[in-house]
């Protein structure tokens, strides 16, 4: 009986040197690697920042290539997504109070002619840039290769993500009121109408006109509109090149979005205030107490644009004629 004991002993002993002997797995990398938040969409001409990747507990650290970007529905490579647009990136501290010139503007940044995104090969994030306003909307998926000490694996079609059009810019409610000359008499003429329309994806520009109701311009050059005293204008957000005029309208080189890029003082925020006086329009019948032309027209609008471009910004008051005394 003591023989086999020592012959089982033995035995278990050489299994656990056996046992020992072998190769032990470099860390653990996941068949399961997965975005969560796929589907993701993302607005075009937006800088969007995706979720990172779920390595589902693989062994750090996990490094990620993108392989492809395809058509979801073609199932082509997406060139349009790989094609290089200009844009402009930082290269350091950009101070929206201090770096109120585009000369100072430019020290804190670089342009760039690169494609609309960017992926992260530590995170497996995607950053998608303003130049997704060159892209077409649709429907897009992609692979990706993870790697560890582990070795390499391969996840094709492991998300997809849909490129949209939102709105290029946000309004708020506005206003506007009538000031008999020379008093503080005053009442309400109502909200102005305020159209944007973007006209190209190139340049950041923005075309303002104020109009009466027949479409008519008010012209800047004559001052036929003009600030109110210490109230936001169209000048207060134009913050690194001055407004160029013309017979009908102001343009702004906005450089940097959004426009306007910081607020003006408390209880104004984005909003501009004008005052068109009374010997340059008048209003419609029955909305001040008398018929004459001592009245001032101030009408009050607030937007903000979101992407890069060229817009056409119109602001119709719509009770008031363009007449010139």
């Amino acid at each position: 009986m003591q023989k086999y004991i020592t012959y089982i002993a033995t035995g278990l002993i050489c299994l656990g040197v056996i046992t020992a002997c072998k190769k032990v797995e470099n860390g653990f990398l996941s068949d399961q690697v997965r975005y969560r938040d796929s589907p993701m969409r993302i607005q075009k001409g937006i800088v969007t920042q995706t979720k990172a990747v779920d390595n589902d507990g693989s062994s750090a650290p996990v490094t990620y290539e993108l392989l492809d970007i395809r058509d979801a529905v073609t199932k082509k490579h997406a060139d349009a997504l790989y094609a290089n647009y200009e844009r402009y990136i930082f290269i350091s501290q950009f101070n929206v109070d201090v770096d109120t010139t585009i000369e100072l503007l430019n020290t804190h940044r670089q342009l760039l002619n690169a494609p609309s995104f960017e992926f992260n090969k530590f995170t497996g994030a995607f950053t998608f840039y303003g130049t997704t306003s060159n892209v077409p909307v649709g429907s897009y998926e992609f692979d990706v290769r993870a790697t560890n000490e582990n070795g390499s694996k391969d996840f094709k079609n492991v998300g997809t993500f849909s490129l949209y059009e939102g709105p290029v810019a946000e309004q708020s409610a506005g206003g506007g009121a009538w000031f008999k000359d020379g008093t503080s008499t005053s009442g309400d003429i109502g909200e102005p109408e305020v159209k944007i329309k973007k006209t190209s994806t190139e340049g950041t520009l923005i075309i303002l006109k104020i109009v009466d109701k027949n479409g008519t311009p008010f012209n800047p050059k004559k001052n036929e509109f003009i600030k109110r005293g210490d109230r936001n204008s169209f000048d207060t957000f134009a913050r690194f090149h001055p407004l160029v005029l013309t017979d009908s309208t102001m343009t702004c080189n906005f450089e940097v979005t959004p426009f306007p890029l910081v607020a003006g003082p408390p209880g104004q925020g984005y909003t501009i205030y004008y005052r068109i006086p009374g010997n340059f329009a008048k209003l419609d019948p029955g909305i001040t107490p008398t018929p004459d032309r001592g009245y001032s027209i101030n009408p009050r609008f607030t937007f903000r644009i979101y992407q890069e471009g060229t817009y056409e910004v119109t602001v119709r008051i719509k009770n008031a004629t363009r007449d010139v005394l």
